[in-house]
């Protein structure tokens, strides 16, 4: 640590065997500033880093006890020392009213000075160390805020909470959702890449995320989040049908400018999910954005900013997507079995609405039971998970595309054995696998080699299992929570330590100094040189 002493002393000989002493050419004390009188010393610190004001009591045009006051009030930071060649009871009282932290008698002992700069000194550091404790516990208070939000906007997004759950979660995260309309978005960037397992789109996704984190915080109406699926996602407020959708194509308008200004992307598609009218029907505006998505690629890959409702006057007749898909794999990792019925028969509906040849119809319900299975498997990485699983023949797949009462109750009996089985795995040999995967990083996060894959290695589940649910358990990627407990132990040494930046970044798992020297800019908005000297 380092101390910047700014000396007030209007007794040129005394001021000039101050400066003279060896206390500031071998320490951490440094004289960055001298003045006979307090006027001139005050206009000078309000322009200066100063930790430590050394100023004499009576001086002419403004005297130590002024200056000391006009210090107190305007740079409280700055901790005060009294010289004086008064052993006055009423001036000792004056400063100890002022604040001060030290008084000195004239004259003065080199050692006397030497051991006041160290109490004072140690003052500081010990202030120094509560700023930054407060610092690190609001950036976390804030992080675990922003994780619990994106958690329960994803939820709410896929269904899965009642009125009840919605309105205590909304209260516990003191969040302002009231509106008349919502309208659930998706904004896809196509060169971002995979954030699990590439680097350069792991820290063009922190960029991304910080231009949306930004625009935000400005407009209260738009909240937002990363989906598993890999877009942004977000959810508008508005008055009405109209309004809502006016805003969401400014708003994406308006982030689609600025990651294209400030990052060069070019290649962005939005869409507008189908406006609702109540907070407990986002999952149903959330899904119209993703499904019209899905048309997206087949018919408008061009399109940057779509409405849900065009396409779906674009292809009237393609009624089941990866978004259906998506949303029943969601019902699996996290979803409840009460959720169950709600899911199957939305996706019966429609089907059941469709205009569908039987051929194409068998292939949806091919796929969806096949994700079921699909999904067994990944629960233990071994196709006899569960023997006693009643699995439909093939024929009888076939089948489902002629009866769909069959098919509903089939998926709703496979639906209810996977959660089943999937909470029976929690509480048995995989009791709380988020937790162990995390205790796990926490222990090995300096491993250059710790990936996803080592983590699901671990926990004994499948890489693509784990990812999915460490993203809806935790709010945050696999990814993001590795680079956290890395940056944070990044800081502690920086804090701590006088170890070169190349070693701190191997000490934390990073075998790329140039990588980490980025990635810690990133996360913190500052170099490692600007922190440590902070």
């Amino acid at each position: 640590m380092s101390y910047n002493v700014y000396l007030v002393e209007d007794e040129y000989m005394l001021r000039e065997y101050v400066k003279a002493s060896a206390i500031w050419k071998n320490g951490p004390y440094t004289l960055c500033g001298d003045a006979s009188n307090g006027e001139d010393a005050w206009d000078e610190i309000q322009t200066m880093s100063v930790n430590i004001l050394l100023t004499d009591i009576k001086m002419p045009f403004m005297d130590g006890l002024e200056l000391s006051r006009l210090v107190r009030k305007n740079r409280p930071e700055i901790k005060v020392i009294i010289l004086s060649g008064y052993d006055d009871f009423s001036y000792a009282k004056q400063a100890l009213a002022i604040g001060v932290t030290d008084y000195l008698l004239k004259p003065l002992k080199p050692e006397d000075l030497l051991n006041t700069l160290q109490r004072t000194a140690q003052m500081i550091d010990e202030e120094r160390r509560q700023i930054q404790s407060m610092r690190t516990l609001q950036e976390i208070a804030n992080e675990s805020l922003e994780l619990s939000c994106h958690k329960f906007f994803a939820q709410l997004c896929r269904g899965f909470l009642s009125e009840q759950r919605i309105s205590s979660e909304l209260q516990r995260l003191h969040l302002w959702m009231d509106a008349a309309c919502y309208s659930g978005c998706i904004l896809a960037l196509h060169e971002l890449g995979k954030t699990e397992t590439n680097d350069e789109a792991y820290l063009a996704f922190l960029d991304c995320s910080q231009i949306i984190r930004t625009f935000s915080e400005l407009h209260p109406d738009c909240f937002w989040y990363f989906d598993e699926g890999g877009e942004f996602c977000f959810i508008v407020l508005g008055d009405t049908k109209d309004n809502v959708i006016e805003k969401a194509r400014s708003y994406l308008g308006g982030i689609q400018a600025s990651l294209s200004i400030e990052l060069g992307l070019t290649r962005m598609t939005a869409v507008i999910g189908t406006p609702v009218d109540a907070i407990s029907d986002l999952y149903v505006t959330m899904l119209s954005a993703k499904v019209a998505y899905s048309l997206l690629h087949i018919s408008q890959p061009e399109q940057h900013i779509l409405l849900a409702e065009d396409c779906g006057r674009t292809l009237p007749s393609m009624q089941y997507t990866n978004a259906e898909k998506q949303l029943f794999r969601s019902l699996l990792v996290s979803g409840s079995l009460k959720d169950i019925p709600n899911v199957v028969e939305s996706l019966v509906q429609k089907l059941e609405s469709a205009q569908m040849s039987y051929l194409y119809l068998t292939y949806i319900c091919l796929d969806l039971l096949t994700s079921v299975l699909d999904f067994i498997k990944e629960l233990g990485g071994k196709n006899d998970i569960a023997p006693e699983f009643d699995v439909p023949s093939i024929a009888q797949m076939f089948s489902y595309g002629q009866d769909l009462t069959k098919f509903k109750a089939a998926l709703t009996k496979l639906a209810t054995q996977a959660i089943s089985l999937r909470e029976q795995n929690r509480g048995g040999k995989n009791d709380n696998i988020i937790q162990q995967a995390k205790n796990f990083m926490m222990e090995h996060f300096t491993d250059s080699e710790m990936d996803l894959s080592v983590v699901a290695k671990h926990v004994n589940i499948n890489p693509s299992y784990l990812s999915t649910l460490f993203r809806q358990e935790t709010g945050q990627c696999f990814i993001e929570f590795l680079t956290l407990l890395r940056i944070n132990r990044a800081k502690e040494l920086l804090r701590t330590t006088q170890m070169r930046t190349c070693d701190i970044a191997f000490e934390v798992g990073y075998a790329d100094q140039n990588y980490f020297s980025k990635l810690f800019k990133k996360c913190t908005g500052i170099s490692t040189r600007e922190f440590r000297q902070s």
